[in-house]
């Protein structure tokens, strides 16, 4: 197969990462929706930054999905955008983490969850943002078999965060239950 043509077979790929991506966001609002009280507490900051960084996980790999899914994009092309995403949401998430580690106080609990969670973001960004680089530098196509790897572990990772953000925000709202009962 000629390395140009490449990028068109992993169209079923990216459809299915950026359906899977818009899916669980939509999930995440309706689940979030029927408790946002509890996320809009000024003493809970630190759980609308977590949402925010899983929003904008889940939103990062469905941009990463249009990108590819873009007919006859060269690879120089595909690889500078990505490489530019990268940088910006790198930024945005280092900024968000800082403050949602600052608005945590001493829950040392949700600043090692926040931690964890932020780290994993930040290497799928890096190794999606190294491709792109490399994608614009040596024009090398094949580098899309290591965006499988950045694209999985931002799903997998949003996908546990948007889990660990409901179970607190259940255990939240069983707690302020059981102090007004």
């Amino acid at each position: 197969m000629r390395p140009a043509g490449l990028l068109e077979t992993w169209h079923e790929f990216y459809v299915l990462a950026g359906t899977a991506a818009v899916t669980l966001v939509g999930l995440l609002f309706v689940a979030l929706s029927l408790h946002l009280e509890v996320l809009l507490h000024e003493h809970r900051a630190h759980l609308l930054v977590y949402a925010r960084q899983t929003l904008l996980s889940f939103t990062y790999v469905l941009m990463l999905s249009l990108f590819f899914l873009v007919p006859h994009e060269g690879t120089r092309v595909l690889g500078a955008t990505i490489a530019g995403l990268s940088v910006v949401v790198i930024g945005v998430t280092v900024r968000m983490a800082r403050e949602g580690l600052k608005s945590a106080g001493e829950r040392h609990e949700l600043k090692a969850l926040l931690r964890r969670r932020t780290r994993f973001l930040l290497v799928g960004y890096l190794i999606a943002g190294l491709c792109g680089v490399l994608m614009l530098v040596r024009r090398d196509p094949y580098m899309a078999y290591w965006m499988v790897g950045a694209v999985c572990l931002l799903l997998g990772n949003a996908a546990g965060s948007s889990w660990d953000l409901l179970v607190q925000v259940g255990k939240l709202k069983r707690d302020s239950r059981d102090r007004a009962a």
